[in-house]
């Protein structure tokens, strides 16, 4: 048989309304969201200013494109004139372009010579190190769509006016994009600098909130029941304010919640003194009254005999027949005010007791109930360990499941079984299981109606510290769970012979 009381199992949230779910924002986690906020407001800046870089580029290299063309036709020309005869009208020969060398250190050109017949020598660009693919695509993204924007055609007239080709000069877009792709890389490396600085900002925000989770994980300790939870002073001055106002709190509540037991037992213990000073007051005053009354009512029926007289007679059988009424519904008050076997007896004999009376359900049918106490040495009582005043309660509980079952329930059978298990977590101390298992028709769907019966149990099971479980076995009725807390070292329970002395 399962122990549904065997651990405690953390306490269901409570389900939120669909406005208040729809009202309640995610949670937010600090140190991360300043995190990916600026990490994305330095990836936004660094985009930012690589498209401003690219755009500066292209558009310079469009406005010194005129001036970069006439000064590469003078160098041009300046070859040319030194290498051509004037009067020689042959087709121009191959011009050497070694001369722009120091002008395509400086400036992205592309340059071509074309001859009269319009024959193209091949075309020079950049300067001597390639850019790299990347740089090429990037070159690619700047050039415009319309060409004729970036080629110039520079007439190549020699000093004595004949005009003898054309110096095609252009933009050289692949080294443009090489050098967008370096500012690009300065622009990745100065994010990073500053991705690093937040990270060195952001860690220690996230230290300093790390304690956040102790409070949290606390606030659930304590939602659980352990109010034995205190928070470790953090450093921080608002979470410090916060964990010293919960130590605060969960120590009052510590102390509210003992003084709230210590007067539900005491509650409890003065009410069955009471219901004890009840049971004796009426043992001893109405049963023996009832007791003489009955010997009385005999001994006029047996005057009455010999005389005679069978009206005497017939009177004094209804005094009799009165007196045993009378007598039987003084020991049920007595039984139900305190159980008189308890006192005299204990508690395992006056369970056994309690589960021999006969029960009848609301239609008449028996109750048959069985009962399983602890295993014990030969000559030892089993439940020993639970002390005098707590067995008056572990009756009750009982006593008030079998009528449940019966009244409620409509069962045919009902178990009670009783375990006292030895020292362990969470408080270090022996705990006595008591089980009511039936196989009624269980609650409806709505669960427990919370009658007077339940609620007793309830304030019981509060007042000894324990815990109170109702569930649904799988093969149908119901099982009521007890845990109560027992004391390391019960005091001695006393012997049959000392409790009929009392």
């Amino acid at each position: 048989m399962t122990d549904p009381l065997a651990s405690d199992p953390p306490p269901p949230e409570p389900a939120a309304s669909p406005a208040t779910a729809a009202a309640v924002a995610p949670a937010l986690n600090l140190p991360r969201t300043l995190l990916r906020r600026w990490l994305l407001l330095v990836a936004v800046l660094v985009l930012l200013l690589a498209g401003w870089e690219g755009w500066r580029l292209r558009r310079d290299a469009l406005d010194t494109l005129p001036a970069t063309a006439r000064l590469a036709t003078r160098l041009v020309l300046h070859t040319l004139s030194r290498s051509t005869n004037p009067f020689d009208r042959e087709p121009l020969p191959a011009v050497s372009l070694d001369g722009l060398a120091e002008l395509e250190q400086r400036v992205p050109l592309c340059v071509q010579v074309i001859d009269l017949q319009r024959r193209a020598q091949p075309q020079r660009c950049g300067a001597a190190s390639p850019p790299s693919p990347l740089g090429q695509r990037l070159g690619a993204l700047l050039q415009p769509h319309d060409l004729a924007r970036a080629r110039l055609e520079m007439s190549l007239l020699l000093p004595d006016g004949i005009r003898v080709g054309v110096l095609e000069v252009g933009v050289y877009w692949a080294s443009v994009g090489e050098a967008w792709l370096q500012r690009i890389v300065t622009w990745l490396g100065l994010g990073a600098v500053l991705a690093a600085l937040v990270a060195a900002v952001v860690l220690p925000v996230e230290r300093a909130l790390k304690p956040t989770r102790r409070i949290l994980a606390a606030l659930a300790q304590l939602e659980a029941g352990d109010l034995a939870v205190r928070l470790p002073v953090p450093r921080l001055r608002e979470l410090r304010d916060i964990a010293e106002r919960f130590n605060r709190l969960a120590e009052r509540w510590q102390s509210v919640l003992a003084e709230q037991r210590r007067l539900a037992a005491r509650l409890l213990d003065t009410r069955e003194e009471e219901r004890r000073n009840l049971a004796r007051e009426l043992h001893d005053e109405m049963g023996q009254s009832l007791t003489a009354l009955r010997a009385e009512a005999a001994v006029v029926g047996m005057l009455a005999g010999r005389a005679q007289a069978n009206g005497l007679k017939d009177g004094a059988a209804r005094i009799a027949e009165l007196g045993a009424q009378l007598l039987d519904g003084l020991q049920g008050v007595l039984q139900a005010l305190r159980p008189t076997a308890l006192d005299r007896f204990g508690l395992a004999a006056a369970l056994q007791g309690l589960v021999a009376q006969p029960r009848r359900r609301t239609d008449g049918l028996p109750l048959r109930c069985t009962l399983a106490l602890p295993e014990a040495a030969a000559a030892a009582d089993p439940l020993a360990a639970v002390p005098a005043a707590m067995a008056v309660h572990v009756y009750r509980i009982v006593q008030e499941g079998l009528t449940n079952a019966a009244r409620h329930g409509q069962a045919q059978r009902a178990q009670v079984s009783l375990q006292v298990r030895p020292a362990g977590p969470p408080d270090g101390l022996p705990v006595l299981l008591i089980e009511v298992v039936d196989d009624g028709r269980g609650p409806g769907p709505a669960g427990p109606t919370p009658g007077h019966g339940l609620l007793g149990m309830h304030e019981r099971v509060q007042a000894l510290a324990g815990a109170l479980a109702l569930d649904l076995p799988a093969a149908g009725g119901m099982r009521l769970a007890v845990r109560l807390p027992l004391p390391a070292t019960a005091p001695p329970r006393p012997t049959p012979d000392e409790r009929s002395n009392a």
